[in-house]
């Protein structure tokens, strides 16, 4: 064997000990991540079901009212703008239309002072999701013909997954390669080195999305108060009676709002010639 070979033979032996290690470390890491997102995501939803059974027909009640209030407060304000124009106020008639919801400068507790006691769909979230995909792959943006071939591929699976709803496939997509791992993977010699690369890679993703799913879980309202209520046993003071206390004072003042709304919509109503 030449020199030469036998200086590559030891420079591809060097780079596979230091990948190897570098796949362990990673693997720990993803697993302690992935541990700790596991353990959060069971206390917070252990929570929320105590909420569920314990508030959750004050929590729904209060959402609703407040559903209520804003309708009444946007239709005042429609009849108030028809009285101006000197028209009357017609749902059905198109030049009314397309108008949001007016907001309410409302004093009590938004929906996000209240814990979630559902899981519904975030489609925002999903749609920000969709965009960093389509962002990350779009094809346009490879840099050789590597990275072209394997983008409009990764792209075209991104918007499969988008059309179909399928939010699981994209969350699975945003664990894939970049582009540019691809172009550093055609670097190295030899399948095995390239095999280990792009599992270091996947893991790190992996473990960054952990990372950043814990991070959105302590931002919630449900984890927050989690850790309010935590706080208040510790105290010796019982969360579940202060905050049914509360809700049920904030619901008959609700009430006590919309029953002043529906007189003043009924009133102007009757002015203005809409019943």
């Amino acid at each position: 064997m030449t020199e030469l070979a036998l200086q590559k033979a030891a420079t591809s032996h060097e780079q596979r000990h230091r990948l190897q290690m570098e796949w362990e470390n990673a693997q720990a890491e993803l697993l302690a991540a992935e541990a700790e997102l596991s353990q959060a995501q069971a206390a917070v939803n252990a929570f929320r079901m105590q909420c569920r059974l314990k508030i959750g027909h004050l929590v729904d009640d209060y959402l609703e009212l407040r559903a209520r209030k804003q309708a009444l407060w946007t239709r005042l304000q429609l009849l108030q703008q028809a009285e101006e124009f000197g028209i009357p106020y017609d749902p059905d008639d198109p030049f009314w239309h397309g108008r949001d919801d007016i907001p309410l400068h409302d004093d009590l507790p938004a929906d996000a002072d209240l814990p979630d006691l559902g899981s519904p769909r975030d489609r925002a979230a999903e749609k920000r999701l969709y965009r960093e995909l389509a962002r990350r792959f779009h094809p346009d943006r490879a840099a050789n013909g590597i990275e072209r071939a394997y983008m409009t591929a990764m792209m075209s699976a991104v918007n499969v997954a988008y059309q179909q709803q399928d939010v699981a496939a994209l969350r699975d997509l945003a664990d894939e390669l970049d582009p540019t791992a691809v172009r550093e993977l055609a670097t190295l010699d030899g399948s095995e080195l390239r095999r280990l690369r792009e599992q270091i890679l996947k893991l790190q993703r992996r473990k960054r999305r952990a990372r950043q799913q814990l991070a959105a879980l302590q931002q919630e309202n449900t984890t927050r108060l989690w850790r309010k209520a935590g706080q208040l046993e510790a105290d010796g003071r019982v969360w579940w009676e202060e905050v049914r206390d509360d809700l049920t004072a904030l619901i008959q003042r609700r009430r006590a709002e919309i029953g002043e709304l529906e007189t003043a919509v009924a009133r102007l109503g009757e002015v203005i010639g809409n019943p």
